[in-house]
C-alpha cells in the first residue's frame, strides 16, 4: 500500500480557512435559529396566555350565564331535536315539578296541564297557575330554548282592573241615567199633581194622563238603553224626524218651565229633516240643556230654539237662553265629566249631553251671545235619502 503524500503548508492553511469559515457559518446559522426559536417561543407563550385569558373569560361568562339562568324569575328549558328536555333551571322545576331532565316535552305538558299541545302562548296548569310559554330555536343543532313565565298575578291584576272599570262604567251609567230621567220624572210628577185637582174636566184629565204615560214610557226606554249599554249590545237606533224630537222635547220640559214662569220658543217643522239615532236620548240631551239654563238663572228663563240644515249632510240645532252666560275661564271645561260650579252639582249633566251627541256622530259647542245669555250649537248628520224615505 502506498502512503499518502503529506499536505503542503499552503494546503493546510487553505483547509483551516475552509474549516473556520464553515464553523463561522454554522455558528451564525445556529444563533439565527436560536433567535428564531426564542421568538417563536415568545409568540407561542403570548398566544398561549391570550388563549388562556380567552378561555378564562369564556368560563367566567359561562358561569355568569349559568348563574343568571339559575336565578331568573322565569323557567328555562333546553329541548333537543327529539323533543326531550336536556336541561332546566330551578324556576322551571319549581313551576313544572320533577322529573324534567330526559322527559319528553309533550309528556310533561300532559302531566302538568292535561294537554299535549299549547293552543296559544298561555297554558293553565293543574295547580291553577297560568303560564306563558315561548319557544325559540337555540342554534343550528336544532335545539330549542323554551321560556316559561308565571303570569298568574298579571291575570289577577287584569281581572281586578277589569272589575274596577266595570264598576266605573256602572257608576257613570247610573249618573247618566239619573240625569236622563230627571226631566221626564219631574214632568210626570207635575202632571200627576194636576190630576189631583177635583175641578179638572174629564177631557183635560185624559190628556194629562196621556202625558204622564208618555213620560213614563220615555223613562222606561232610557232604562232599556242603559241596560243595553251594560250588556255590551249595540245601541238600537232608528230613523226619526227632527220634528218628533222637538215635539217630545217640548212635552218634556214645558211643565217644568211653566212651573218656574219660564218659556220656550220652538219652531214648527215638517218631516224633511231626518236623522238616525235614539229619540229618547236626543230628547234627554236637549232637556238637560234646558234644565241647565233653568238652574243657572235666578229669574225667569226665556229659551229660543233654532233649527236649520247647514247643507245636504248636516243640520244644526241652536238653543239660546237669556241667562248670565258662561264665564270664559270655564268655557273649555264645561263638558268635562264631574266639572261643576254648583255646590250640589254632579258635573255630569253637560258631559252626558256631549256623550249623547257624540254617540249620534255629531258635535256640540257653546258660546256667549253678544246680547247676553248662552248659545249651545248642536250639529248632527242628516240621514241618507233611503233612510229618509223610510221615515216618511
Amino acid at each position: 500500500m502506498s502512503q499518502a503524500e503529506p499536505l503542503s503548508a499552503d494546503q493546510l492553511e487553505q483547509a483551516f480557512d475552509v474549516f473556520n469559515r464553515v464553523s463561522h457559518e454554522l455558528d451564525t446559522s445556529y444563533r439565527e435559529l436560536e433567535s428564531q426559536v426564542a421568538g417563536l417561543t415568545r409568540e407561542l407563550t403570548k398566544a398561549r396566555s391570550a388563549k388562556l385569558l380567552e378561555l378564562a373569560e369564556k368560563e367566567r361568562l359561562a358561569y355568569r350565564l349559568s348563574s343568571l339562568i339559575s336565578v331568573l324569575p322565569g323557567g328555562v328549558l333546553i329541548v333537543d331535536t327529539h323533543q326531550s328536555i336536556r336541561d332546566a333551571n330551578p324556576e322551571a322545576i319549581e313551576l313544572l315539578g320533577e322529573p324534567l331532565i330526559g322527559q319528553r316535552w309533550a309528556d310533561v305538558l300532559v302531566r302538568v296541564s292535561g294537554k299535549s299541545e299549547i293552543g296559544s302562548r298561555e297554558l293553565v296548569l293543574n295547580s291553577g297557575k297560568r303560564i306563558s310559554v315561548v319557544s325559540r330555536l337555540l342554534d343550528k343543532s336544532g335545539d330549542h330554548v323554551v321560556l316559561i313565565t308565571d303570569v298568574s298575578e298579571i291575570h289577577q291584576l287584569q281581572e281586578q282592573l277589569g272589575h274596577k272599570k266595570r264598576l266605573i262604567a256602572m257608576g257613570e251609567m247610573a249618573a247618566r241615567l239619573a240625569h236622563q230621567i230627571r226631566t221626564p220624572l219631574s214632568s210626570a210628577t207635575l202632571y200627576l199633581a194636576q190630576l189631583g185637582r177635583q175641578d179638572m174636566a174629564v177631557d183635560q184629565r185624559k190628556k194629562i194622563s196621556v202625558k204622564v204615560g208618555e213620560r213614563l214610557n220615555q223613562m222606561g226606554n232610557l232604562v232599556d238603553s242603559m241596560l243595553c249599554f251594560v250588556r255590551g249590545e249595540t245601541p238600537i237606533t232608528e230613523v226619526i224626524t227632527l220634528k218628533d224630537v222637538l215635539q217630545e222635547f217640548e212635552s218634556a220640559v214645558l211643565p217644568l218651565l211653566e212651573k218656574n214662569a219660564s218659556s220656550i220658543s220652538i219652531p214648527c217643522l215638517d218631516n224633511t229633516l231626518v236623522i238616525r239615532g235614539d229619540l229618547d236620548g236626543l230628547v234627554g240631551a236637549l232637556s238637560n240643556l234646558a234644565m241647565n239654563a233653568l238652574e243657572a238663572s235666578d229669574g225667569q228663563v226665556v229659551l229660543d230654539l233654532w233649527v236649520g240644515a247647514l247643507n245636504s249632510d248636516w243640520l244644526q240645532i241652536k238653543l239660546r237662553d237669556n241667562g248670565p252666560g258662561i264665564s270664559e275661564d270655564i268655557m273649555d271645561r264645561l263638558f268635562d265629566p264631574f266639572f261643576t260650579t254648583r255646590a250640589l252639582g254632579t258635573g255630569l249633566g253637560l258631559a252626558v249631553v256631549a256623550m249623547t251627541i257624540s254617540d249620534h256622530g255629531g258635535e256640540i259647542s257653546i258660546k256667549n251671545r253678544p246680547e247676553g245669555g248662552a248659545e249651545f250649537s248642536i250639529s248632527l248628520p242628516i240621514a241618507k235619502r233611503a233612510d229618509a224615505m223610510t221615515a216618511v
